[in-house]
């Protein structure tokens, strides 16, 4: 008797202590965030153009809209080209993305400036994008979206600007790289520089980071970033960044470099079938669910 009095002594309280660290650990597990990317939406009242179905991207919209409704997402994010060109296109496109219920985060593409001239330098403000790159903060997440159009051949421009854009083609140029295009866009030293600190701030409170521009860094060479590879050289540096989201090149594109998983997803505008993604960040992993002819992932996070 004493022998089974003295056992359940001491079976008790290590059960108790067991369960308790086990709901302890399940209490502080962090919450996963769910997030909807959609990309090159590409509206325009024009006639269809082989694969580009321009006004389409109408009711492409409104589908991946309502989809978006019916789930609890934490933030939507298009990322970039709304409009294919001209700038009354805004006015049929804009009030598609009013009625997203989950938080818009818009982020300027190439094609955003497709317009006239006069209508440029307020375009941000027309928008309603406060920022040209910025930081969302979602649960153990950080969102950290880069402006792709800092050094551009379509964006305006100071005569800093300029200068860094020219002599970054010149350099891509000489080292017969091809992706010095005038559809596409590189991020400035000062976007650059921000970009670090925010990193190095994200890593030392061991957040988890996804980067997201416009432009992809490897996905076909002539629809790469301007400095893709340096940039890539910074996000390396930091194991807090888990991904990179683009648009840009409508056929989409995935790739796994360093533990980055590089995802280029496919143009809403391309072919009559849709393109839209819903993405779960949890603890351990990336779940992207594709809608239309975007692909299902699970991508395992270092």
């Amino acid at each position: 008797m004493v022998k089974i009095k003295i056992r359940r002594s001491i079976a008790l309280p290590v059960a108790v202590f067991l369960m308790a660290s086990f709901f302890g650990s399940v209490a502080q597990e962090p919450k996963s965030v769910r997030i909807g990317i959609l990309t090159d939406c590409q509206y325009g009242n024009f006639p269809d153009n082989g694969v580009r179905f321009y006004r389409l991207s109408l009711s492409k919209l409104d589908i991946c809209k309502d989809t978006f409704n019916s789930l609890p997402l934490d933030a939507v994010f298009h990322l970039g080209d709304m409009i294919d060109h001209d700038y009354n296109s805004y006015d049929s496109v804009l009030p598609g993305f009013e009625h997203f219920k989950a938080p818009l985060s818009l982020i300027a593409g190439n094609h955003e400036y497709m317009i006239a001239k006069q209508f440029k330098p307020r375009l941000l403000d027309h928008l309603g994008i406060k920022e040209a790159y910025y930081r969302v903060d979602l649960g153990n997440w950080s969102l950290i979206i880069l402006n792709g159009d800092d050094l551009s051949f379509l964006a305006p421009q100071t005569r800093v600007q300029k200068k860094e854009r020219n002599e970054l083609i010149l350099d891509l140029y000489a080292s017969l790289r091809f992706n010095g295009m005038l559809w596409n866009g590189g991020i400035g030293k000062k976007q650059m520089k921000w970009l670090a600190d925010q990193l190095k701030e994200e890593q030392s409170l061991h957040r988890k980071v996804i980067i997201l521009c416009h432009f992809p860094l490897f996905s076909r060479e002539d629809h790469n970033l301007f400095n893709n590879v340096e940039l890539f050289t910074v996000l390396v540096n930091y194991p807090c960044v888990k991904a990179y989201f683009c648009g840009h090149f409508h056929d989409g594109n995935y790739q796994e470099r360093q533990g980055i998983h590089l995802v280029n997803f496919k143009g809403m505008v391309n072919t009559r079938e849709n393109a839209f993604s819903v993405i779960t960040l949890t603890n351990d992993s990336i779940l992207v669910k594709g809608y239309g002819r975007e692909s299902d992932r699970h991508l395992g996070i270092r």
